[in-house]
């Protein structure tokens, strides 16, 4: 293939969401699997919808995920002359029905309402009737001299050379007349911006795109700019549309849905909640096809096999349904290559981990000693875990696992019998020294130690109570074991003497 040269176009008018950054990924995947060319265009001519901060947001999170133009980025705002330039060039030319390509517009905003309103009376689509195209050059220049506004629009062919024919990398067979459905589009508003249709175009011809990758939603838009292409009379690019996003068949991806409550579609969310920017890029390479399988939910891929693995003919034509467990799946399984991959990222988990500790029980900082910042037992945390977790914070944020850390609180409400309590306490710290924290000889020690008839059920209620302060969790000989003889011994110390004050909450000290 000869050199390819994609680019992403976002519009900065919100936060980048999984729509956007697949178009990107996608771009990305195509140019790289060829050696080719990764642009960035900032489109954003549309200037009542520009929010602030959205076009530096976009491209942080374009350097996050390492989907880098290999080319300064291109702003369309900043080369409005460059469009009039190229806009001026059709002003007298004729198209094959000897109509000019391009005419100005006077119409109100009033006359276009009342002509959809019609349009919609008769059942018909919204189509500009092309009023402005008999305007003499007389008129139009008295018009301009009086001050009304105008726009400029290119002029269709109303034969069967409107009808533009394609062939979509991803659909295949593609035409469609935009003169049937919409008529003459606007090139140029009032305010002198140029629509998307001619800054898209213009721009894709100078900055030598060969290759169009984006949404569905675009598709119908194709065949206005190949006409664009003609008047000006350039090679046009090859063009390929995605599939459409759905959180559920027929129910659009947007960030209007009430689900964005509990599974924003906004990437920046997952970045602030610590996701690995690879894990994002696998689980959108699942949504739609391109070579990837959900194998990559357990192993994970870099962005490099990405590229290795990325086949545009094996895409999808059907609406991608994005399944956000996926995603977590995806997470999960960058965590474990992330923490086995090597010694170097090995460490920098532990290390995030152990930041962790100290941002969620800032009283450890002063405590360099603390069993809980220790490399050793950070480890073993990991290893405990087997990688059931998705993020570190579920470390902390998950009561499950808040016996790691907290002191155990027992509340006389899981006590059934408070003396027995006690009694099975200070028997197991009489007999500590014949436990060794190996394998399942703690367990062998419970079931050997049954004092006044006290069941094995019993005796690992209490030492559960005592190590964890909840009534469910793992294997208590397990958990014994992690901790060991020191942490073990002081927790079952700490709870006969909190027992003894009679509290009626009892807060375990380790």
């Amino acid at each position: 293939m000869s050199s390819v040269r994609v680019r992403f176009a976002p519009s900065p008018t919100g936060q980048l969401h999984f729509g956007g950054l697949r178009t990107a990924l996608y771009n990305y995947l195509f140019a790289k699997s060829f050696n080719g060319k990764f642009l960035l265009r900032i489109e954003d001519t549309d200037r009542e919808r520009i929010v602030p901060g959205s076009m530096e947001q976009i491209q942080s999170i374009l350097k996050w995920t390492r989907l880098q133009p290999d080319e300064p980025p291109i702003t369309q705002s900043e080369r409005v002359e460059i469009y009039r330039k190229y806009l001026n060039k059709l002003f007298g030319k004729l198209n094959h029905q000897n109509q000019p390509h391009i005419y100005r517009c006077f119409c109100s905003v009033d006359r276009l309402m009342l002509l959809r309103h019609e349009c919609k009376r008769r059942s018909q689509p919204y189509r500009y009737d092309g009023r402005c195209k008999q305007l003499t050059e007389k008129q139009q220049n008295e018009y301009i001299q009086q001050g009304l506004s105008h726009v400029i629009r290119f002029s269709l062919p109303t034969d069967n050379q409107g009808i533009q024919v394609y062939d979509d990398l991803i659909y295949g067979h593609h035409e469609h007349n935009p003169y049937v459905t919409e008529g003459d589009f606007i090139l140029l508003k009032s305010d002198g911006y140029p629509t998307y249709h001619l800054a898209n175009v213009i721009d894709d011809h100078l900055m030598n795109i060969s290759h169009v990758l984006r949404g569905h939603e675009w598709q119908t838009s194709t065949s206005k700019h190949l006409l664009l292409y003609k008047a000006f009379n350039w090679p046009s690019p090859i063009y390929g549309h995605l599939p459409l996003l759905e959180r559920e068949r027929g129910r659009k991806l947007s960030k209007r849905d009430k689900e964005n409550a509990i599974n924003p579609i906004e990437i920046d969310f997952y970045r602030q909640k610590g996701y690995y920017p690879n894990a994002i890029l696998n689980f959108i390479t699942l949504c739609g096809g391109g070579g990837f399988t959900d194998e990559d939910t357990v192993i994970g891929k870099t962005l490099d096999e990405m590229i290795s693995l990325f086949n545009i003919k094996l895409f999808s034509r059907h609406a991608a349904i994005v399944d956000f467990k996926k995603l977590f799946l995806c997470q999960r399984a960058h965590l474990k290559r992330e923490y086995q991959t090597s010694t170097e990222s090995h460490q920098r988990i532990i290390e995030e981990l152990r930041q962790k500790v100290l941002y969620y029980y800032p009283e450890k900082k002063n405590s360099i000693s603390s069993i809980q910042l220790q490399n050793d037992y950070l480890v073993k945390i990991i290893n405990m875990i087997d990688f059931r977790i998705i993020l570190l914070d579920e470390l902390f944020t998950n009561n499950l696992y808040e016996y790691l850390w907290k002191d155990p609180e027992i509340k006389k409400d899981f006590i059934d019998n408070i003396e027995q309590f006690k009694f099975v306490i200070k028997q197991t710290l009489n007999n500590f020294n014949q436990i060794h924290f190996i394998h399942d000889d703690v367990k062998k020690f419970i079931k050997e130690y049954q004092p006044n008839k006290i069941t094995n059920k019993q005796i690992f209620r209490i030492w559960r109570l005592v190590l964890c302060g909840c009534l469910q969790g793992p294997p208590v000989h397990e958990i014994a074991t992690f901790f060991g003889s020191d942490i073990v011994r002081k927790r079952f110390e700490n709870a006969l003497l909190v027992l003894d004050q009679q509290n009626e909450n009892v807060q375990v000290k380790l």
